[in-house]
C-alpha cells in the first residue's frame, strides 16, 4: 500500500470516527447464578409405589444472568435471563423453552421498577410469599394452585416501591390475537410490611375464551415470633364454565417454620381444597420437611408429604419445577424424600 492509499484509509477512519454519537460513560454488573437440586424420592400414586431421581424439589435447577446498568440521574437499565432445566436427565424445564423461567428488560429508579417480557405474574409473588417456603415440594399451597398462571408471556410488569410500608405491583399479558382479547391476562396485588407482620391481598383474571374470563383472588398474612414464622393464605378461582368442566374452588395453606437448630428449621404445613363447581371434589393436604444448611449455599433437606382426596379429586404432590406423578380420583398419593440443593 503506498502513501497515498494509506493516508485515504486513515481520513475514512477517522470521518467514521467522527459520525458516531458520543455516549456517556456507564456502569454495569453482570451476575451469571443458579441452583442445581436434586432429590430421591419415594411416591405412592394409587396406582403403586415410584421411585425415581427428581430435580428441582425445594428450588427450581436453573441458571441464569442478570445485570444492571447505571444510566445515571438513579435511573438503571435491568435485566434477567432465566433458564430451567431437569439435573436427572439434562433437559431443559417448562416445556423445552430456552428461557423458560423468567426472561425481561426494563427501567428501574426511585419510581419503581417496570420491565417487558416474561414474567412470574403477580398471583405467583403472592402465593410463593405467603406459603413461608413458597411454592415447592412441602407447601400444600403448591399441590393446589394452577400451575397455568404462575408466568405470563408478552407482559408488562410494574413494582412500585416500598411506600410507608406498603408495596404495589400490576401486570399485563397482551394475548396478541388480532380483533380479540382472548389469551390476555391482567392482575395486581399489595403487601403491608410493619415489624413482624406482613399481610397482602392480589386478583387477577385471564381470558381463556371469547365465553370464559378465569378470575382468582388471594389473602394471605405472616407474623415473625423472632423464631416461630407463621403464615396463612387463602386463595380462590371462579369461571363461567358449566360445572362438569369448571375448576372453580378455593384453598387454604396453614404453614408454620421453626428452628431447631443454628442450621435447621423444620416446616409444618396443612391445607385444604373445596371444589365449588361438583361434589366430592375436596382434598386435604400435610406435610413435614426438615432444611438443614451446610453453607450458604449448599442444604440437605427430607420430608413426608401426604394427600388425601375425595372421589372428585386428583391432586398430586407437585415439586416446585414440576408436576407430580399422576394419581386417580380418590386416591392418597404420599411422597418420602431425600435431597440436597445447592446455590451457585
Amino acid at each position: 500500500m503506498n502513501t497515498l492509499q494509506r493516508g485515504g484509509w486513515a481520513m475514512a477512519a477517522a470521518t467514521a470516527a467522527m459520525a458516531l454519537p458520543v455516549q456517556a460513560q456507564t456502569t454495569g454488573s453482570v451476575t451469571l447464578y443458579g441452583v442445581v437440586d436434586m432429590a430421591v424420592e419415594s411416591a405412592r400414586t394409587g396406582n403403586g409405589s415410584l421411585q425415581r431421581v427428581e430435580s428441582g424439589v425445594i428450588a427450581g435447577s436453573r441458571w441464569g444472568l442478570r445485570g444492571t446498568e447505571d444510566l445515571g440521574g438513579g435511573l438503571r437499565a435491568v435485566y434477567v435471563a432465566e433458564a430451567g432445566f431437569n439435573g436427572d436427565t439434562g433437559l431443559s424445564g417448562q416445556g423445552g423453552l430456552a428461557f423458560g423461567r423468567q426472561v425481561f428488560v426494563g427501567l428501574s429508579g426511585g419510581w419503581g421498577q417496570l420491565t417487558a417480557g416474561r414474567h412470574y405474574t403477580t398471583l405467583h409473588t403472592s402465593l410463593a410469599t405467603y406459603a413461608l417456603t413458597g411454592l415447592i415440594w412441602g407447601n400444600a399451597a403448591n399441590y393446589f394452585r394452577d400451575g397455568s398462571v404462575l408466568r405470563a408471556n408478552n407482559s408488562l410488569r410494574y413494582q412500585s416501591p416500598s411506600l410507608g410500608g406498603f408495596t404495589a405491583r400490576a401486570m399485563y399479558s397482551f394475548g396478541e390475537t388480532a380483533g380479540s382479547t382472548v389469551g390476555s391476562l391482567y392482575g395486581g396485588s399489595l403487601d403491608y410490611v410493619s415489624g413482624p407482620w406482613t399481610a397482602g391481598v392480589s386478583w387477577m383474571q385471564r381470558r381463556t375464551t371469547a365465553t370464559n374470563t378465569d378470575r382468582y383472588a388471594l389473602l394471605g398474612a405472616s407474623y415473625d415470633f423472632g423464631t416461630v414464622r407463621a403464615a396463612l393464605l387463602i386463595s380462590t378461582r371462579r369461571d363461567d364454565l358449566p360445572s362438569a368442566t369448571s375448576a372453580q374452588g378455593r384453598f387454604y395453606e396453614a404453614s408454620v417454620t421453626v428452628p431447631v437448630s443454628a442450621a435447621g428449621q423444620v416446616l409444618l404445613s396443612y391445607g385444604a381444597y373445596r371444589g365449588q363447581a361438583r361434589d366430592h371434589s375436596d382434598a386435604q393436604a400435610l406435610s413435614v420437611r426438615y432444611d438443614h444448611a451446610l453453607s450458604k449455599r449448599t442444604k440437605l433437606y427430607a420430608g413426608i408429604s401426604r394427600i388425601h382426596n375425595e372421589a372428585g379429586a386428583a391432586f398430586t404432590i407437585n415439586t416446585a419445577s414440576n408436576a407430580g406423578p399422576a394419581v386417580t380420583a380418590g386416591s392418597r398419593p404420599s411422597s418420602v424424600l431425600l435431597g440436597v440443593s445447592h446455590a451457585f
